[in-house]
């Protein structure tokens, strides 16, 4: 099932997602060793230099605090290229480490199930320095970043560890907002994460458009199993609606499932409908 973080992780198959999003060289700044990373430290990265480096060596800081990448993968290069002396050079060794920090990984870190769609996230991926590889370091640091539109990293204080099954969760939920039309909701609406005022929540649940779909109690029956899955009940709650999202893009549309409070006049809300911890909804 398509997940925005995918999507996002596809694109930049061949390279790092920020770490290799801008122009640099092979080049190792100074900081704090680089040779024995641990899953679940934080980190303030927020130049150019640091996303772009190979390595990135700024000090560990409190998840509490005020950061901007969390380590939620610790991964060892494998061989041939570990048993280099020297380490590989900048591109090559992109590309491994990219293929090295995941994203079913990462939704394991996050607790996310079949059902949660996310955004604003990024990932980035750190070998040791060349003086630690010298000295025989092989862990690959995977960082994972809350991100704003344009890519660039949002300071947080929130732990995303765990964070899908949480009350925190609307952080990096994906929902929608939809605009009115005519005094009601149109079908499309743009991409935010559930912390801002959104009409709708996405439910992890895409499919094409065709014609034996394209009524509104069509997509509401295809979109109800997923919504139930999602709510963690047996039955839709009376004051939860099915809200489908349609997207065309060159020429194709696609159905989004999502879901959202019932009101007589349909609204923003903010925050999520997902059940915390796998409890049930009332």
């Amino acid at each position: 099932m398509p997940h925005s973080l995918a999507k996002r992780a596809a694109a930049g198959a061949a390279a790092l997602l920020l770490a290799g999003a801008l122009s640099g060289c092979n080049q190792t700044l100074p900081g704090t060793p680089t040779g024995n990373p641990a899953v679940g430290e934080c980190h303030v990265i927020d130049s150019p230099e640091q996303f772009d480096g190979v390595s990135e060596p700024s000090p560990q800081v409190a998840c509490a605090a005020a950061h901007t990448a969390q380590s939620y993968k610790v991964a060892q290069v494998p061989a041939p290229w570990s048993g280099r002396g020297t380490r590989p050079g900048q591109q090559e060794l992109k590309a491994l480490t990219a293929r090295m920090c995941d994203v079913a990984s990462l939704r394991n870190y996050l607790a996310a199930g079949q059902r949660d769609g996310t955004t604003g996230l990024a990932i980035a991926a750190y070998a040791p320095s060349r003086e630690d590889w010298e000295r025989g370091a092989r862990a690959v640091r995977c960082d994972v970043f809350l991100v704003a539109n344009d890519g660039v990293p949002r300071t947080t204080t929130l732990d995303l560890k765990g964070v899908l099954a949480g009350p925190d969760s609307a952080a990096v939920r994906l929902c929608y907002r939809q605009e009115l039309v005519d005094g009601k909701l149109g079908y499309d609406g743009v991409d935010v994460p559930c912390t801002e005022p959104h009409t709708a929540e996405d439910i992890s649940a895409w499919f094409k458009l065709e014609g034996a779909v394209a009524t509104a109690a069509a997509l509401d029956a295809r979109c109800l199993p997923y919504a139930l899955q999602f709510l963690g009940v047996d039955a839709l709650p009376g004051g939860i609606t099915l809200r489908p999202v349609i997207r065309t893009v060159n020429g194709a549309r696609t159905v989004r499932c999502a879901v959202a409070p019932l009101q007589s006049n349909p609204g923003t809300f903010t925050g999520s409908l997902a059940p915390v911890g796998g409890q049930k909804r009332d």
